[in-house]
């Protein structure tokens, strides 16, 4: 991996291949590994970036950055590290979320958007729904709950290798850093940002996923003035995981509009 600072912090990023360039952001408690199976693929034929956000990964920034920091971060490395320009962004879930933000303030840099299960913004229900779930953490042997109670949200199989994964992964992070970012994203609505954007966009939900409501893809879709929705069959949260082949497809669709 390589490394570049973001006020005085150690900031890890992957940049693979040669071409046009591709850049993957992952969801809240993920890293850049979980782009695995799109850098595999798309590197043989353009530049891949995938970045660990700070706290994650093997990034620094833990306590002193938060979620609000995310778009200048992904705006240094872009921009000024690697002075990459048309650039197809690709986030997912809290990713998704960085994604709009980073496109809505450099609508000159982002050439095409891709968005998989993530949400612009969210009513007060569901705000005191998923609340519920992250309180689960602080409650007596809550944890255990909280991780049952995701994975069941999210659509995976409990006893699957992806779910094992995503356990082993989310357990690993400091979970006051988890809850405190998961509040930032609870509050922060970003649907005034959808009719900044122009470039085409693709918006996925996998049909499985009650962690983001599928409502929430629709929602953004009809925000966005260029978008197609596409919902990934058999599929929950993380469809670049569970369905790789077709996740790439689909990406591959909107690099064929955006780079013709």
């Amino acid at each position: 991996m390589a490394t570049f600072s973001y006020k005085g912090y150690s900031i890890h990023y992957t940049c693979e291949g040669e071409g046009k360039p591709i850049v993957f952001i992952h969801g809240l408690g993920g890293n850049s590994i979980n782009w695995l199976y799109q850098r595999n693929h798309f590197k043989q034929h353009y530049q891949v970036i995938a970045i660990d956000l700070p706290g994650h990964g093997k990034s620094e920034g833990r306590e002193e950055l938060n979620f609000f920091d995310y778009q200048a971060v992904l705006s240094e490395l872009l921009m000024v590290e690697l002075e990459l320009d048309d650039l197809l962004v690709c986030g997912i879930s809290m990713g998704g979320k960085v994604a709009l933000d980073f496109a809505s303030r450099h609508p000159e840099t982002v050439i095409g958007l891709m968005l998989a299960d993530t949400f612009a913004g969210l009513d007060e229900e569901e705000k005191k729904r998923r609340k519920a779930t992250w309180d689960l953490i602080y409650q007596p042997n809550g944890v255990d709950r909280w991780v049952e109670r995701v994975i069941d949200e999210m659509g995976l199989d409990p006893q699957g290798a992806i779910a094992k994964g995503f356990q082993k992964g989310i357990l690993s992070n400091q979970l006051d850093f988890m809850y405190k970012l998961f509040a930032q994203l609870l509050e922060y609505d970003q649907r005034d940002q959808l009719q900044v954007i122009k470039v085409p966009a693709f918006v996925l939900h996998g049909e499985r996923d009650r962690f983001i409501a599928r409502s929430c893809a629709e929602e953004i879709y009809q925000g966005l003035v260029n978008s197609e929705l596409h919902i990934v069959a058999d599929c929950g949260h993380l469809p670049n995981v569970e369905q790789p082949k077709v996740f790439n497809e689909l990406l591959g669709g909107l690099i064929s509009r955006v780079w013709r």
